[in-house]
């Protein structure tokens, strides 16, 4: 099966793969506020802030939307895939080799020291942790169920994505998407 495919099953069948990891917030506001002199008005109701990464944030009455325009993709997308995809791996412990799963978990504490170090404002390593336990526990919560399918499945895609974010080729991919420092946005997610 091809990565994208199981990327999007992934996406489809595990909770909140399009907001945010759980404990993971970006504060828009105080964002704007931080660089009031950088924001640009285009049209009524559109404000405009562009961000090194490149980063674009759109502010309009209906709500906020980062987009991440650097090569590599969203990062806090990313986070939010690694949180589900070690949730997978805690749910299925024996479908998955003691190498893989350190590779997970490395890759794993990788986004959340990217975030923590890229959003606004930024957290201390503290509220970084008790973030990450917050989401793992919260995701594991809401796809309790599911994860009974998933570990039973031998074909399974989920399994599949897992083993692939901790193979050398995902570890590569996931140094580059966390090489670059950015506002750790979820658009585009994947």
């Amino acid at each position: 099966m091809r990565l994208r495919a199981v990327v999007l099953a992934l996406v489809a069948a595990l909770p909140a793969a399009a907001e945010e990891a759980p404990g993971f917030r970006i504060d828009y506001a105080r964002l704007f506020a931080e660089h009031a002199g950088e924001v640009l008005r285009p049209a009524p109701d559109l404000e405009v802030l562009e961000l090194p990464g490149p980063v674009i944030v759109r502010r309009r009455p209906g709500g906020i939307v980062g987009t991440d325009q650097s090569a590599w993709g969203a990062a806090g997308c990313a986070l939010t895939m690694l949180v589900q995809t070690a949730q997978v791996v805690q749910a299925c412990p024996d479908r998955f080799s003691d190498r893989e799963r350190s590779g997970i978990d490395a890759q794993l504490a990788r986004a959340a020291d990217f975030f923590a170090r890229n959003t606004v404002p930024r957290m201390t390593p503290g509220q970084r942790d008790a973030a990450l336990h917050h989401a793992l526990s919260d995701m594991t919560e809401a796809a309790g169920p599911r994860f009974r399918a998933i570990c039973a499945d031998p074909e399974s895609a989920f399994v599949a994505f897992a083993r692939h974010i901790a193979n050398e080729e995902g570890q590569r991919r996931m140094t580059q998407v966390f090489e670059t420092p950015r506002l750790p946005v979820m658009t585009p997610c994947l």
